[in-house]
């Protein structure tokens, strides 16, 4: 059997669809579409049926799927051995998944780092929504995960990169923020939300145990929206640490410390276990580990 036939089942599998099981594959329809055909034919059943729905398995295939998997992992254990991956000569393409905004901190100097030792390796930091990291590891759309949630798999080892706080950041030009404020202060200002915060801020839980509540005047529907509102409008907003040095390094706003109501708060790296004998995992984690002086102030 052609084994990459194991790939394009599993892309089917993970994704019900042929357009995004070839997205996900980095191959044509149509050339998903033939190695479907293939695929019916060498095990004597329909697998896939398409529906209104997308492409749902037969009992055939759920009966293929979870033994495909592991046999997919254990190749990939036994293939990536370690010492045979060199940066300087790979062209291998690398996907880091990040919620809580991350990215923001960590995108450009993993990829500045990556570029001095690897320059033509591909990297992709990946927004991941709340709550879907565990999803987007059981469907391998991604390599590595940098969360801020309290995420834990068997099949992961978690490491923690940093702690942080929250800050507030505004434009100088327009809110006169000091060094650092106290919640009567803070909430006199106007502020700026993240839509993923809107019903689940843990700041704005801690504010209102504590007998204080902020105006919201704008949600905005991510963290990158923040610097061009924040740029032109008498708002602030409350954001990670992480985020609120990206962003001033960039532009002209300015932080202000805020108390901390909500306590610790830790960013931690998810890497599978297998990634010891997988030669390039191992080597793209120890990049980001490298990397922990950007988290701190």
């Amino acid at each position: 059997m052609d084994l990459n036939l194991a790939q394009v089942f599993l892309a089917l599998w993970h994704e019900r669809s042929v357009s995004r099981a070839a997205t996900r594959l980095a191959l044509t329809q149509p050339a998903v579409s033939a190695s479907l055909r293939r695929l019916r034919v060498q095990c004597g059943d329909e697998l896939f049926v398409r529906t209104r729905y997308g492409m749902q398995p037969t009992s055939r295939a759920i009966e293929m799927a979870s033994t495909l998997d592991e046999c997919v992992d254990t190749m990939r254990v036994v293939l990536g051995k370690p010492g045979e991956f060199d940066p300087a000569s790979s062209t291998r393409s690398f996907v880091v998944g990040c919620d809580g905004g991350v990215d923001y901190a960590l995108g450009s100097h993993l990829m500045a780092r990556i570029r001095k030792v690897a320059p033509n390796v591909t990297l992709t930091a990946r927004t991941v929504a709340p709550g879907t990291m565990n999803l987007a590891l059981d469907r391998q759309e991604i390599d590595l995960a940098v969360t801020i949630y309290p995420l834990t798999r068997p099949d992961y080892a978690t490491i923690p990169l940093a702690s942080y706080r929250m800050v507030c950041i505004g434009n100088p030009a327009l809110v006169s923020l000091p060094d650092s404020l106290q919640l009567e202060e803070l909430c006199q200002w106007h502020h700026i939300l993240i839509e993923g915060s809107r019903q689940h801020s843990s700041f704005d839980h801690a504010l209102r145990n504590l007998g204080f509540s902020r105006t919201i005047r704008l949600v905005v529907p991510s963290f990158g929206h923040l610097p061009l509102v924040l740029g032109i409008s008498p708002t602030v907003a409350v954001v990670p640490e992480y985020i609120a040095r990206a962003f001033s390094a960039m532009t002209e706003l300015r932080i202000a410390g805020v108390p901390d109501i909500v306590g610790p708060r830790d960013i931690r790296l998810l890497s599978p276990r297998t990634s010891r004998a997988d030669a390039g995992l191992h080597w793209l984690e120890g990049m980001v580990l490298g990397l922990q002086d950007i988290w701190s102030a």
